[in-house]
Order: C-alpha cells, then structure tokens, then sequence
C-alpha cells in the first residue's frame, strides 16, 4: 500500500483519465498490482521454503500460517480501500460532471494514427510528460478504453487529484505516527514482531515520508526536502535530538573525563599503580595455584595454567562457546572449569563464556545448577535480533522519546536496552542486577575465572581495557634496556579513567554489549568523556582476544614458568584457521570498483590471524615454559554449512553449531585436553 500510495501521489497527473474514473485510486491499485503482487508471491515463496526447511511444523501448521498471513494482508488491504473509496472523490462527486459512457469512449490506436496521419483527434492532444495508455483494468478482469479528456478543464481534474494527495498525505502521517506509535509498547512480547518485519516497516516509512510534503508542497517538495534534511543535521548537535547511547549505571551527569593524550600519559607513567596492580594480581594467581594444586598434590604436579580465547561472530559464537567450555569440562570432570584463571575474546564468544562461569559461580554458591543441562543451550540461542529491529523501526532512527533511570541518572530507551533486556531474559535473568564490581572479590579469590574485555575504541583504535580487578599492567609499555623509542599506548584502562563518572558500578550486561557493538545493529556506545569516547565491537581490534592473552602471559611470565607446569591456551573459533582461497574470477567492472574496499572487510578476521599466529610463534623467545594451542573450530566456511552472523539462529543453524563438536578436529582437540589433563 505505501509503494501503492507513493506513486499515485507521485505520478497520478501523468494519467489524467484518472480524475474521471470513480475512485481512482481504487483503480491506480487495480492497474499497478504487478510490482506488488509479485513481491507477495516471492515473499510467500520463501516464506514456505523456510518453514518446510527448518522442519519444525508440519505442512498443516505451514498452510494455517500463510492463510493467516494472506488474511491479515487483504484485511489491511481492505481498511486501506475503504479509506480511501470514502474520502477520494472524482470529478462527477466533486463537480457534478457525467463522465461519458464506456461504450461512447473514443481512441485511436497507436498504430491506426501511423496510417491515418492526416487525421487528428483534437481529444488526445496530449502533454509531453504524459505517459501514453491505451487501455486499463477497470476491475481484475475487465479491460476498458482510455477515455479522452481534452474536453474537461485542467483545473478540474487538478482539484481532483489535489484532494486525492491530501487524502493520501493524511493516510501516510496517521500509518507513520501508529507505527511510531508501537515503539511504546516495545516491551511487549505480544506486540513483538519478528526481524524481518521490522525491516520492511522502517522501509515502508521511508517510502511513506515524502507522501504529506508532496501533498502539500508539490514541485517544492525535494527542495523543503533538503531542508529539512540539512536542519536535522544541524539540530543533531543537541542532546534532544542526537540519541546518543549510554551504558546503564555508568554518571553521565558528573564532570567528563578528559581524553587526550597527555592524559594518557599521564596514566602510563603511574609507575606506583602498576606495581600495586601487579602485586595484586600476583596474590589472585596464588590463590589460584592453591585452588588447582588439592587436585593435583598425590601426583605432585603443577596445576596447567589455562587461558580461554574465544571469538566474536554473534549468537553463533555464544551458542558454540558456550557448547565447546561445557562439553569439554563434562568429559575432563569439571578441571577445565577450575583451571581456567583467564577469559577474553570479543563480541558473542564473550557472552557466551559469560553465561557459563555465572552458572558455574552460582553452582559452587550452593544453587545446584547442572551446568552440563543442554536446556541451557535453548537458552543462550534463543533471539535477541527481534527485539532490536522492532526498536530500530519503530523508535531509534529519529527522536527517542522514552526514557528509564538506573541510580537517578536517566537514560535513553533504545536498542541498546532492548538488546541488554532480551539477553538477560533469554538467560533466565542470571545478569540480572549484576555490576561490574560483583564480581571483584569472587574473580580476585580466583574462585571463577577471570574475564578481560576489550571493546575498542573508534576515536582511535585503541582498546578499552575492562576488568572488575585493577589491570593497569595491561595498557602499559614495559621498558627495555637496549630498546630505545617513543612509546605508543594502545589501551585504556576503563575502571581507572572513568573512576569519578563511577566505573564499577556499570551494569554487566552493558559491558557484555560494549564488546559485542555490531554497527547498525547495537547502537555505537558514547562514554562521558571529552571528546566523547565512541565504542564499538572488540572484534574491530583483536577479534580472537589473542593480543590481551599474550600480554598478560608475558607481564606475569615468570610466575607462571615457576609455578605452573605450562601454559594451555583454548582459542573457541567461530571458523576455522584454515580458510577456503578466493579463487578470484575475472571480476566486472563493478567487482573490480568493489573489490579493495570488498577485500579488505572480508579479509580482517584472516590478517588478525596471521598477525596473532605470528605473535604465539615468538612467545617462545621469551616464555620459559610448555605452551599448547587448542583449537575448537566452528564449520562455517561455504555453503551449506555457512552459519548466519547475526543475533538471531534458524533452528537449522543452530544444530550445525551444536554438532560440530563431533567434528574430527573438535574431538582431536578433547583428546588433546585429557592428555594434558591426564
């Protein structure tokens, strides 16, 4: 109806016949149904394929779905034509005027006046700009001539359609404000609509917009436009208008932050902090060592120190991160769990890994969780994409008008909330309440593993360094006797820089969307800072968390070699090391234009690879210890087995994330671990 509308307000004066047909636009619809019909065949098309491929209802279920599907679609359709069947007029309800008979029509056809020339019909003089048609449906089935109109006035049947754009303009604003409208009940989940839905509704707006300017303005209407466009854009500036997004529980009402590079400096040359940090840290690690040494004392071994990096890729990655940690502590009898002193990585791995050391803290707290249940893999596949479309069509892509206060500060209601709500919901509200500061003591007793994330920073790509324990070792050059340089800071210790805005007390899911900000979809995180800091995914930097693993190991290389029979480090992949080459076929000129910028995006994930192998492979230089790297890789190369990177997973999906545990190189990787484990 929106592409219906659209071009009848756009294009009706082209077919001036219109003004004297009954309820033209009725028949403007009747006449352009091609465009349309066909998109609602396709539609429907895919619409089956899917259902029947994800095999989850049968073909009873399927047909009740579409019937249903094409009932609300006529219904709509219905109330649509009624509207306007009531309120548009044509030129005999507007001017008495009798249009003439269909059968009295008179036309030439356009090959009849090629051999009639001289020959005119003074009533089919037409305008340049005219479309010519000969014939149109007055009804589904029924074909009529085009009648002539050069014996009506044009101010006639200009009044005629000035009425019909109205009509239509009214139409548009009050179908743009109802669907605005639905971003107030957003929290619903009757009114929750799926993802693709969401799309085409923000589309439909779009298409909808210049409907009421060109019904009022006319010609004027690109230009008033513009206007507005270059008015938005200046009024953006303001906080009104600008929906910048902020992490809940961080003070945006204090003084800023100030962000530049003589503070930073100034962070980096706090050698007194550093010490105390590393000092602090050191008796975390021997608490730990006590902690794994009572399973390993009658065989009088060190305890394997191990490090988890895993990958972003979306709910893909949580779901497998989640999967691999869980079946690998199954089958090792809950030592890899207790081994682990280090978690980080970026985006959905993050989340994932997450989930699984709160079940896994909330167990030894005495709530008897079965953390190897598989219910708990229902629950972390479960949609959030969902809820964050229907908020992007329906509230974030102008003016947020909702707000919600966490500690007297208010913030915007946005997709970024919708995002954090879903998650904790899918994971049975474990997050529920949770600071960043709730886990300081738990993770500094070593009682869960410790969990570093990494967002990194659009200003300038550094990383932001966030932790529940101090970690200022981690953002701070080591000096070297026979190296002499300008050194370069490359990250940014979140707790510390934003101590006065109150950094511990941000809520732990917003760290867990921090590092998982896809753009578009998550909306760019802004902290109180001046400039403002902009955050975006960790993946942007160091995707596989191999860079913060590393410079971990080696600030504390020497307790570790001492005390430690080696280090273990599990990469969960969301694809595998070794990737399909390009093949690279002659591209066309389009290809060609898009293939740098193309390459460049498609290969980032590959560079940090080869980047970060190169960094494991010197490790040996300066590590006096055993190293092993396993590897559990997530089949998701090519078709068929290419999983969606996306917040959401077809059933399909998400059983090929599931068994890819079975795959040969996962299961080499199981054995590896008992090997090590003994």
């Amino acid at each position: 109806m929106a592409f219906n509308i659209s071009s009848y307000t756009l294009n009706s004066f082209r077919f001036p016949f219109l003004a004297t047909l009954s309820h033209p636009f009725t028949k403007y619809c009747v006449n352009n149904y091609i465009i349309p019909g066909t998109f609602l065949f396709a539609y429907v098309w895919n619409m089956i394929s899917f259902l029947l491929t994800e095999q989850v209802y049968s073909p009873a279920d399927i047909v009740v779905f579409v019937i249903s599907f094409l009932f609300g679609f006529v219904l709509f359709i219905l109330v649509a034509l009624f509207y306007f069947f009531r309120t548009n007029k044509d030129i005999h309800r507007m001017f008495g005027v009798r249009p003439q008979q269909p059968e009295k029509d008179e036309l030439i056809h356009k090959m009849y006046r090629k051999r009639h020339e001289s020959w005119k019909n003074p009533n089919l003089v037409r305008e340049q700009r005219d479309w010519y048609v000969e014939t149109y449906l007055s009804h589904l089935f029924r074909i009529r001539r085009v009648r002539a109109v050069r014996h009506y006035k044009k101010e006639m049947l200009r009044n005629v359609f000035r009425q019909n754009h109205r009509n239509a303009g009214i139409f548009s604003i009050v179908s743009i404000i109802s669907l605005l409208g639905l971003g107030f009940f957003r929290e619903v989940p009757f009114l929750m609509i799926p993802a693709g839905a969401s799309i085409f509704l923000l589309l439909t707006m779009f298409i909808m917009l210049p409907i009421p300017l060109y019904s009022v303005f006319k010609g004027w209407a690109p230009v008033i436009f513009l206007v507005f466009i270059v008015a938005l854009n200046f009024f953006y500036s303001y906080d009104i208008f600008n929906n910048l997004n902020k992490v809940y529980g961080l003070n945006y009402g204090t003084q800023k932050a100030t962000y530049d590079n003589k503070r930073l400096n100034e962070f980096a040359s706090h050698t007194d902090t550093t010490e105390s940090d590393f000092k602090a840290m050191i008796e975390t690690l021997n608490k730990w060592r006590l902690k794994n040494l009572k399973t390993t004392l009658e065989k009088n071994e060190k305890p394997k120190f191990v490090i988890v990096c895993t990958s972003g890729g979306g709910l893909r990655s949580s779901l497998w991160t989640f999967h691999a940690l869980q079946q690998a502590d199954s089958i090792l009898h809950g030592d890899l769990l207790k081994h682990i002193a280090l978690i980080t990585g970026s985006s959905g791995g993050m989340i994932g890994a997450a989930y699984l050391r709160e079940l896994y803290w909330q167990n030894l707290s005495g709530k008897k969780h079965n953390i190897y249940s598989r219910n708990y893999l229902t629950d972390i596949s479960k949609d959030i994409l969902n809820s964050v479309a229907f908020s992007i069509a329906t509230s974030d892509w102008f003016l947020s008008l909702q707000r919600v206060t966490y500690d007297n500060v208010a913030y915007n209601k946005d997709r970024g909330l919708m995002f954090e709500k879903r998650l904790d919901e899918n994971l049975g509200h474990v997050f529920s309440g949770k600071r960043l500061c709730d886990y300081k003591v738990v993770e500094s007793e070593a009682i869960v593993p410790m969990m570093i994330f990494s967002p990194t920073m659009v200003n300038d790509g550094r990383k932001l360094i966030v932790s529940s324990l101090p970690v200022s070792f981690l953002t701070r050059n080591e000096k070297k006797n026979n190296l002499n340089l300008v050194p370069l800071n490359d990250g940014v210790e979140f707790s510390r820089f934003f101590r006065e805005q109150g950094a511990s007390n941000i809520f732990f899911t917003s760290v867990l969307r921090m590092s998982s900000t896809f753009p578009y979809v998550t909306p760019i995180v802004s902290l109180p800072s001046e400039p403002p800091i902009e955050i975006m995914d960790a993946g942007m930097r160091d995707n596989y968390g191999i860079e913060v693993a590393l410079k971990y190991l080696y600030v504390f290389r020497n307790w570790i070699a001492t005390n430690t029979s080696g280090v273990v480090i599990v990469q969960i992949r969301d694809r595998h090391k070794e990737f399909p080459i390009d093949k690279n076929p002659s591209p066309t000129m389009m290809d060609a234009l898009a293939r740098p910028l193309g390459s460049f995006y498609g290969n980032l994930f590959s560079m940090q690879d080869f980047t970060q192998n190169q960094a494991l492979e010197y490790v040996g230089s300066w590590f006096d210890g055993q190293i092993d790297v396993i590897d559990f890789q997530l089949k998701n190369e090519e078709l068929p087995d290419k999983i969606s990177l996306s917040w959401h997973l077809t059933n399909q999906e998400k059983a090929k994330v599931i068994n890819s545990i079975n795959l040969p190189e996962n299961r080499a990787s199981i054995d590896r671990l008992r090997k090590l484990f003994n």
